[in-house]
């Protein structure tokens, strides 16, 4: 009996490592999709990748010009980039990205250490390689220093502010608004209790800033759920996030009242439903502010 069974084991071994059979094997490899997406119908690349066909090109062209990525032995570069967009648009797992471009899981992903502004320091990286290539060019310096730039003293007031005699001159000095958002995390279980949030899900915190054209300005992702708004925005402002002096963000009631942030009257109503549910009709000067406020945002 031992022997049948060590003889099947032989057998069952030898036909899983030496007679496999291949498994990625259409013919619409993802070379030739993406050359489908390019010189198909457009709004294909759109839904698919996110973007239009001249940005999409631009943007290949661009990380090849100021960074250091290129095309590799098995993957060029339009095909990488398209493996960094699909990802983020679609938010599939590694293998149905491999077998929508009809790559090994190697090439999809691996395992590896990375010290990334966006990443806590535990034990638990598991990357895409083709998403981590296009991840640190687009945040590499070269690329990102010339299409992310905070507002300054000279940059000009919105015309959403400054043609709006509600808004101007109060909000004259306003750059624009931050808020955090959490994003799902999936950490390892000795890190699960540092991302568990105030609703008892797994998260990130993440800050973002934008101006009144919708444009985001700044932000700062990694932090750990249970991280407080205030702490995440502290840290920003030690390392990276410059407010010029006499300027200001618009801010809710779970950041600090400082002299860069303008945020509501704790305790007191700016929401007009709130105005209505309690059935008053007349507001008080310390309203006038906070009911600017909500406007804006």
């Amino acid at each position: 009996m031992a022997g049948l069974a060590a003889t099947a084991a032989a057998l069952f071994y030898g036909e899983n490592m030496f007679a496999r059979q291949p498994y990625h094997t259409s013919f619409l490899t993802g070379r030739w999709w993406v050359h489908e997406l390019l010189h198909g119908n457009p709004r294909r690349i759109k839904d698919q990748l996110g973007m239009e066909k001249h940005v999409f090109r631009q943007l290949v062209r661009k990380l090849f010009t100021l960074t250091n990525v290129s095309n590799t032995r098995h993957v060029d570069l339009e095909e990488q980039v398209a493996i960094f967009l699909y990802i983020i648009v679609t938010n599939l797992s590694n293998r149905k990205v491999a077998e929508r471009f009809q790559r090994s899981g190697n090439t999809i992903s691996k395992y590896h250490y990375l010290s990334l502004n966006l990443l806590t320091a535990t034990d638990f990286y598991l990357f895409i390689r083709c998403f981590n290539l296009i991840l640190n060019s687009v945040t590499s310096p070269a690329f990102y220093n010339i299409y992310i730039k905070q507002p300054t003293l000279t940059t000009p007031l919105d015309p959403y502010i400054a043609n709006n005699p509600k808004f101007y001159p109060f909000f004259q000095d306003a750059l624009g608004a931050i808020d955090g958002t959490h994003i799902c995390a999936r950490p390892p279980a000795s890190a699960r209790a540092r991302y568990r949030n105030h609703k008892s899900g797994l998260s990130q915190n993440v800050l973002a800033a934008t101006t009144f054209n919708m444009h985001f300005c700044y932000i700062l992702s990694g932090w750990e759920g249970s991280a407080s708004d205030g702490g995440v925005f502290h840290d920003a402002r030690v390392h990276d996030f410059v407010i010029p002096e006499g300027k200001f963000y618009l801010a809710d009631a779970g950041y600090p009242l400082c002299d860069v942030l303008l945020v509501p009257f704790r305790g007191v109503r700016y929401h007009l439903r709130e105005w209505e549910s309690c059935g008053l009709r007349y507001v008080i000067y310390q309203d006038i502010l906070p009911s600017l406020c909500s406007a804006l945002w």
